[in-house]
C-alpha cells in the first residue's frame, strides 16, 4: 500500500512539470548559437542583412508562440504571439 501511494504521489509531480519541458530556454544577451544548441525545435522565420534574426517556437499545450530576436548574434528581444506571423510586430 505505501509502495502504491508513493507510485501515485512520483506520477502526480511528474505530470505538474510536463509543460515545462516544451519551454524554450533562454536568457536576455545569450548568444544566438547557444540558442540554438539549446532549443533545437526553434525555426528560423526572419533574417536580414543587417544581422536581425527571429526564432519562433511554438508549445502546442499552451497553444503560444514565442519569438526570439537576435541582433548582431546577441539576444536582445523575447515576445509572445497569439499567431504565428505576430513576428512581424516586434
Amino acid at each position: 500500500m505505501k509502495k502504491l501511494l508513493f507510485i501515485l504521489i512520483v506520477l502526480g509531480t511528474m505530470s505538474c512539470n510536463i509543460t515545462q519541458l516544451y519551454e524554450p530556454k533562454f536568457t536576455l544577451g545569450m548568444e544566438e548559437t547557444e540558442f540554438k544548441n539549446i532549443n533545437r525545435y526553434a525555426t528560423k522565420v526572419y533574417g536580414d542583412q543587417a544581422g536581425v534574426v527571429i526564432y519562433r517556437t511554438y508549445n502546442q499545450y499552451t497553444e503560444s508562440y514565442k519569438f526570439f530576436m537576435f541582433d548582431k548574434q546577441k539576444l536582445v528581444k523575447f515576445q509572445e504571439g497569439t499567431y504565428k506571423d505576430d513576428y512581424r510586430f516586434l
